[in-house]
């Protein structure tokens, strides 16, 4: 699971929500507080569960204008709380932003998330085109962070 600088874990939240709603909306506020955006999209969450969608859709608003640039895993966080349905706009919409968020993620050098857009822009996947070239953009990138896979497609492909 995710947590955040602020000491705030996902897992420990989704825990405390099957025992017990008092304690987990009392551990989510507490961060909250503290500005934790992860706590601001489970509270989201926890709002759309309980039929509160403008309370959700206004948290989540406010989450995504909270996460700073180098805030890798809460935009990871933001961008799978769009694909479940999470936040304003359309599902197409949603989609969109969370593909567009996740290729933030992989331009600021998450390897985990560049090794997913080659899949992606290999295959067409997760709102990506099948682009090639796209792909190997994104392998080269992965090689220069030291990637031992990608290099070694870059190898056997004869692009080094």
């Amino acid at each position: 699971m995710f947590s955040d600088a602020l000491g705030f874990d996902v897992g420990v939240a989704r825990l405390l929500r099957q025992d017990d709603d008092g304690e987990a909306v009392a551990y989510l506020e507490q961060f909250i507080a503290k500005g934790s955006v992860m706590a601001m999209i489970e509270m989201a969450e926890y709002l759309d569960d309980k039929g509160d969608q403008a309370a959700s859709v206004a948290l989540m608003d406010r989450a995504e204008a909270s996460i700073a640039d180098h805030d890798l895993e809460s935009l990871l966080h933001l961008a799978g709380a769009l694909r479940r349905g999470l936040g304003a706009g359309t599902a197409k919409e949603r989609y969109f932003r969370a593909f567009d968020l996740k290729q933030r993620v992989a331009e600021a050098g998450h390897l985990a998330t560049i090794r997913e857009m080659i899949v992606n822009h290999s295959h067409g996947l997760n709102g990506a085109s099948k682009d090639t070239e796209r792909a190997i953009f994104w392998v080269r990138k992965a090689a220069a962070l030291g990637d031992t896979k990608a290099k070694q497609i870059l190898r056997e492909e004869g692009l080094s």
